[in-house]
């Protein structure tokens, strides 16, 4: 080690530290200790680059003493899936949809314990759904969440909402878990989600799942986004029947 140039001990320990807060197996958060043992570095030193790091945006700290991956660890890690998910499989399907509709389009994606929209194709109108790439939604308030969720065993989305009651956005947002999995039981039917008005007021949207080769958990979803006046039972239903088709194109497509 003593030959190593004083810049790549840095770069070395950087990565040991953040290996050492993402590999705690129990999945609760470490604290500067735990850090430092795992890292194999003295607690000072671990402090400094916890606190750099930090204000960087690659670590956050939680409750005043532990430590988790923070959003830019995110935001770079769905950089790097989406560049393994070929766009070209991806927008042609998107752009066919915002043709039909002239909505916001979205594709997300399923990150451990997060919904995360890797890619979004906005409509030409002036009234529209904004979304942002990186952008992590809610699991049981939007369309996209209870499509992923529908294929999930049910011990596991439960896991993932954890105990009630679950977050409100808006006054439709539900908060029981038994309330979640109405809806996930009806996606599981109708073969797409919807959220009316739970995550933002005014806007209703539907996701279809991207189905895997092997029936098991999807890791993609497909939703538009809709003002929801333009709305109805029927075209709800329309929608919900056009994406279970993208979605299984795009899934022809990837695999």
């Amino acid at each position: 080690m003593k030959d190593t140039p004083s810049g790549l001990i840095a770069v070395e320990r950087t990565v040991r530290v953040l290996k050492a807060i993402d590999g705690t197996a129990d999945g609760d958060l470490p604290h500067l200790a735990e850090v430092a043992r795992r890292a194999a570095l003295n607690e000072a030193t671990t402090l400094r680059y916890l606190t750099t790091l930090a204000g960087l945006g690659f670590v956050e700290k939680v409750d005043g003493r532990r430590y988790r991956l923070g959003w830019e660890v995110l935001r770079l890690g769905q950089r790097a899936r989406l560049d393994q998910v070929p766009s070209g499989a991806i927008r042609p399907v998107m752009q066919e949809l915002v043709a039909e509709y002239n909505e916001t389009v979205n594709f997300a994606v399923r990150r451990d314990d997060a919904v995360v929209l890797i890619e979004v194709v906005e409509p030409n109108r002036a009234v529209k759904k904004v979304s942002d790439i990186g952008q992590v939604d809610s699991w049981h308030a939007t369309a996209l969440g209870k499509a992923l969720m529908s294929t999930l065993p049910d011990d596991a989305w439960r896991q993932l909402l954890g105990s009630e009651p679950l977050e409100r956005f808006t006054p439709r947002t539900l908060t029981r878990l038994d309330e979640v999995a109405e809806e996930i039981a009806q996606a599981r039917i109708d073969g797409f989600a919807i959220d009316h008005e739970e995550a933002d007021e005014d806007l209703t949207c539907i996701a279809a799942a991207i189905p895997e080769p092997s029936g098991g958990p999807a890791d993609y979803a497909l939703s538009i986004s809709f003002l929801t006046h333009r709305l109805d039972a029927e075209t709800i239903g329309q929608v919900g029947a056009r994406l279970r088709a993208a979605a299984d194109d795009i899934a022809a497509r990837l695999h």
